[in-house]
């Protein structure tokens, strides 16, 4: 077991309770590598340079780098971060993209929605009720609580009504701006029960260390438990003259 001390200089991520995290884990997992390997270079020059010239009275030679020796170990020293690092995330992160984070299941009859409405300084949730319809008399509305099943596609769809704040799953490795007047998405799929952190990424004013939340990753059953017991309470809290309640929006597909 690790101890505090290690714990301290090398703190480990948030557990993976997501399908799609391992992805962007391996992502992580190279860059921390790659430079790793590039600081202990870096540190083995600089001991050896120390050690070898320790306690010796020699005149200081100074150089402006403007010879083809030292411009040649420039552009070399570049491209190896260049092409052995920065490249090789690109087209590692492009393809976790490419292989899940940007197939949203759209066509899956299995997703389950969710419209997000971000404000100062919390998280409203809105589900749809039995008509499969967002922004109807049967919504299920929560506030920083979000419910959701185990081993499906959870589909988001996001907006803010005032300023630009981010939706962030550490336990989920995925994150995305709820912009006003704009509407995103996301999706992750579940592997595990449990309560999870919902924070957001985005300073969005004086209280935005208030702006948190909770994901409760429940089983079919449980899940459909809690929400018949919602949805009673959502059907005795409706108003239809508030107008300002009927926040909700026509679900859009992926363009």
């Amino acid at each position: 077991m690790p101890s505090a001390v290690a714990l301290a200089l090398f703190p480990p991520l948030p557990r993976d309770a997501s399908t799609q995290g391992h992805r962007i884990d391996a992502v992580l997992g190279y860059l921390t590598i790659s430079t790793a390997v590039c600081f202990g270079i870096l540190l083995a020059v600089l001991l050896t340079a120390l050690l070898l010239h320790r306690g010796r009275q020699r005149r200081a030679f100074y150089t402006h780098g403007t010879r083809s020796s030292d411009r040649a170990a420039a552009i070399v020293a570049g491209a190896v971060v260049l092409f052995g690092i920065d490249a090789v995330a690109v087209v590692r992160s492009a393809g976790a993209l490419r292989a899940g984070f940007w197939h949203y299941p759209d066509g899956d009859a299995r997703a389950y929605r969710v419209e997000v409405t971000a404000q100062q300084w919390a998280w409203n949730f809105r589900y749809p009720g039995a008509d499969g319809r967002f922004n109807t008399a049967d919504d299920v509305v929560t506030l920083n609580e979000l419910r959701v099943p185990l081993g499906r596609p959870v589909y988001l769809q996001l907006t803010s009504k005032d300023v630009v704040h981010s939706f962030y799953l550490p336990n989920f490795r995925t994150k995305i701006d709820a912009i006003p007047g704009s509407v995103t998405r996301v999706w992750f799929e579940p592997k595990e029960t449990g309560t999870f952190e919902i924070a957001c990424a985005q300073h969005c004013g004086a209280w935005h260390y208030k702006m948190r939340g909770e994901l409760t990753v429940m089983t079919d059953a449980d899940l459909g438990r809690w929400q018949a017991r919602a949805a009673a309470d959502a059907a005795l809290r409706y108003e239809p003259a508030d107008g300002e309640a009927h926040d909700g929006w026509p679900w859009t597909p992926a363009p």
